[in-house]
């Protein structure tokens, strides 16, 4: 809630990132609040969670949505779990 009781915009809650960010030296300059929702995306999917509680964490009714959107981050772990099952295959 902003000083006056009202919601923040977006555009406000971006620019107190930015800055927030610059302070601790960090400069992305086209990084914004929705960027964080990717990098959360990103650390469940390293850390092994499976697509449906995530997809049911971010609000999405359908599955396909979080499959779209993530689509480029899901087959990166996807391609490094398929090299973890040919390995243990491997040990056969």
């Amino acid at each position: 809630m902003t000083q006056f009781g009202t919601i923040p915009t977006s555009n406000a809650v971006n620019k107190m990132l930015r800055q927030l960010l610059d302070e601790l030296g960090i400069h992305r300059k086209n990084f914004h609040f929705h960027s964080l929702r990717h990098s959360h995306v990103a650390l469940l999917l390293a850390k092994g969670m499976e697509i449906y509680p995530i997809s049911k964490r971010l609000g999405h009714s359908d599955i396909r949505t979080t499959m779209n959107t993530y689509a480029y981050l899901i087959d990166e772990y996807k391609g490094k779990t398929d090299n973890k099952i040919v390995n243990a295959l491997n040990q056969f």
